[in-house]
């Protein structure tokens, strides 16, 4: 998987050969980076949910649990949950979202359902270990189980495709719970065959804005091409 610094290194190389302006930063190829990177995937597997997506697309969260004693947008479900402290950042329409427990108490994997069958969970004597977890209209994620253990869970994690994976970056750890201070350092969730399209759509879009030449010959001929070929050294 490539990391950040990689596709910003990628997106530079390509715009010096045009240019030696400094109109443009680290910053924002990492914003242009995850706005195409959601758009791309967008277009590749929101209309087939049959595709296999990579796993080079997902990331995994980390979250922090607290017990509280109703949910957000459910106000007639009353009693004892677990919920988020961190907001869970937007999900793609696409892919396969997982919850997991980091506890000693329970290691298997979480079961996300729907907000309004989330309501009917925790009663089913034969499912008494089973954790249910949904994700409410605030984004936060919920916690219920019949086994009242459950409330002992401190950490969850969630792996997903997410609409803004530098948000998403944020919360993202490693299996021994850490994570790269930098972003830059950081993996960049892409599939490689996506990689090249991606970094032609950066480039696109801020090329323009380093430099448009001006015709201010009245003529037919508007004199923009063969300057646009010169190198950037001569058009300075």
């Amino acid at each position: 998987m490539a990391k950040y610094k990689e596709i910003v290194s990628m997106v530079l190389d390509l715009l010096k050969e045009t240019s030696d302006d400094s109109l443009y930063t680290e910053e924002h190829v990492i914003f242009l980076a995850g706005r195409y990177r959601s758009f791309l995937l967008k277009q590749r597997y929101a209309s087939d949910l049959k595709k296999t997506i990579p796993e080079s697309n997902y990331q995994t969260i980390c979250l922090d649990l607290e017990q509280v004693d109703a949910i957000d947008g459910l106000p007639c479900v009353g009693g004892q949950y677990l919920r988020t402290v961190q907001e869970i950042p937007t999900l793609l329409p696409a892919g396969i979202t997982r919850v997991y427990s980091s506890g000693s108490y329970y290691k298997g994997e979480i079961s996300l359902v729907s907000r309004d069958r989330f309501k009917y969970t925790g009663y089913n004597k034969y499912l008494d270990n089973i954790i249910y977890a949904t994700l409410d209209p605030n984004q936060h994620l919920y916690f219920n189980s019949k086994n009242p253990q459950f409330l002992y869970l401190q950490k969850a994690m969630l792996t997903g495709m997410f609409e803004d994976s530098e948000a998403a970056s944020e919360l993202e750890c490693n299996a021994d719970g850490s994570k790269a201070c930098d972003i830059l350092d950081r993996d960049f969730p892409i599939e490689d065959a996506l990689i090249a399209p991606l970094i032609e759509l950066i480039v696109n879009e801020i090329r323009p804005s380093i430099y448009t030449p001006e015709d201010k010959q009245n003529d037919a001929d508007d004199g923009l091409s063969a300057v646009s070929k010169q190198p950037a050294a001569q058009r300075q």
